[in-house]
């Protein structure tokens, strides 16, 4: 008897089987998600197949999931460069590529791989921390890398549940704690399970447990960390979120500690380990004029955790509002990291920490004296493209000293269906914190000009 899947759908997922076979003894490539993809395509074309008068057999239901599935493509180029005083200037061309493929779900199960590519035009212009062989050179955040960017299974068979494991991109909120730092072109990815569940009416609640990442730099952390968060959105005017993170830093090596000020009087990489804290409000009320008004409030306390320094103990608050009118918006902020006596800033080693402080990121750590933000912002769409301007005046929480202030600049544009362009630019003046002593302030504070030219495709 002839196997119905010898015709040219079961040439398909040979050639499906074959491609996951190459991937799989590729070097570095090999993960448990994909392992798996690999062997539902493996009994796909196998010659053991149990039929069931009942219904489809097996095999069919499995090669529909893996022919039936999705892919994606993702190209960002993107050029910077970076002028730093003190430093010769940081050029970077470089490339990401993303590619991902989906199953199709079924009884609710899915899987999902995604590798990244991140070339390199020429790396003998820039600095990248880790790597350390240009220190001469202003740092760019970009290595060359090739791996596996996710690749996890989900299940959506309980009611207003889905579950993931694996490895798998998170982003809660604005990304100010946890993100996945999409701006840089290596992004931050995590390993672990997470849930979230809808059952409670306007109530999302979030879980998750991370025993890995994979960060910026290319570096693999091993993690214990707890997040936790609830999200009641019953009105547009008025939504609250409360939230708990518990970040644990397992990592065997000190130097693959992220971003910290402060916590570095113990041997171990787990001494900046620390457990946040919070709530926020949010909202948008309609005002008369066509006019909208989106306001904020944060706040979050921050302590030692899983062999954290006693020195962690530290606020955060933010408070802002932006009116939106048609397509044009002006808004203020105000946002304190604060600080346990000038010992210790408060951290959020997991966020997308880009986004906040500053394009020219002089504070992606935030310093031990921590660290307040004034900035105002304005933007909107002007001839199809999306403008913003922002100013920002920072100063120390401890002592209030000045550390400098900032312009932030961007344009991005749409050039076709699938691409768009764009450019950033950031100004850091450091004023009278420039090149500080490290002894007795947040260190070494440098002018500081940065620019990037990207454009961006997704299908």
């Amino acid at each position: 008897m002839t196997s119905p899947d010898r015709t040219s759908g079961g040439r398909d997922k040979s050639r499906v089987c074959r491609l996951l076979g190459q991937l799989a003894i590729t070097p570095g490539l090999i993960t448990p998600a994909l392992i798996t993809m690999s062997l539902i395509a493996a009994a796909v074309d196998g010659p053991a197949r149990a039929e069931s008068a009942d219904g489809p057999d097996v095999a069919d239901t499995l090669g529909a999931a893996i022919t039936e599935g999705t892919p994606s493509l993702q190209v960002r180029p993107r050029f910077e460069v970076v002028q730093q005083q003190g430093k010769a200037e940081a050029q970077a061309a470089t490339v990401r590529t993303l590619l991902g493929y989906s199953t199709k779900p079924v009884a609710g199960l899915g899987a999902t791989v995604q590798f990244i590519d991140v070339a390199v035009a020429d790396a003998d212009h820039y600095n990248v921390p880790v790597l350390d062989v240009h220190s001469n050179r202003a740092n760019i955040l970009d290595p060359r890398a090739a791996n596996v960017n996710q690749a996890y299974v989900s299940y959506e068979g309980l009611p207003d549940t889905r579950l993931v494991g694996g490895r798998q991109i998170i982003k809660l909120d604005d990304e100010r704690f946890v993100g996945n730092v999409d701006f840089r072109q290596n992004m931050q990815t995590f390993d672990g399970v997470s849930a979230v569940n809808k059952s409670l009416p306007d109530v999302r609640l979030f879980g998750a447990y991370l025993f890995g990442l994979k960060d910026i730099l290319n570096q693999q952390v091993a993690q214990r960390t707890f997040l936790a968060e609830a999200n009641w959105s019953k009105f547009k005017q008025l939504q609250a979120d409360a939230f708990g993170y518990w970040y644990g830093n397992e990592a065997a090596e000190y130097d693959v500690v992220p971003g910290a000020a402060g916590c570095y009087e113990g041997p171990t990489a787990q001494s900046c380990n620390s457990v946040t804290y919070g709530g926020r409000l949010h909202g948008r009320i309609g005002l008369p004029a066509q006019l909208k008004l989106d306001y904020v409030g944060e706040y979050a306390r921050q302590s030692a955790y899983d062999g954290g320094n006693a020195a962690i103990d530290a606020v955060y608050g933010h408070g802002g509002g932006k009116l939106h009118w048609k397509d044009y918006y002006i808004g203020g902020d105000y946002m304190v990291m604060g600080s346990n006596d000038g010992r210790y800033g408060f951290q959020t080693p997991l966020a997308t920490k880009h986004a906040f402080n500053g394009w020219a990121e002089l504070f992606l750590t935030t310093p031990k004296e921590g660290l307040r933000s004034s900035y105002g912002t304005i933007g909107g769409m002007l001839f199809g493209s999306n403008l913003l301007a922002r100013y920002y005046l920072f100063r120390s929480d401890f002592q209030d000293r000045d550390l400098g202030h900032e312009w932030d600049f961007s344009w991005t544009c749409p050039l076709t269906k699938h691409w768009q362009g764009g450019l950033e630019y950031a100004k850091y003046h450091a004023g009278n914190a420039g090149f500080t002593d490290t002894t007795s302030g947040p260190g070494r504070l440098a002018n500081t000009n940065a620019m990037w030219a990207f454009v961006a495709a997704g299908f």
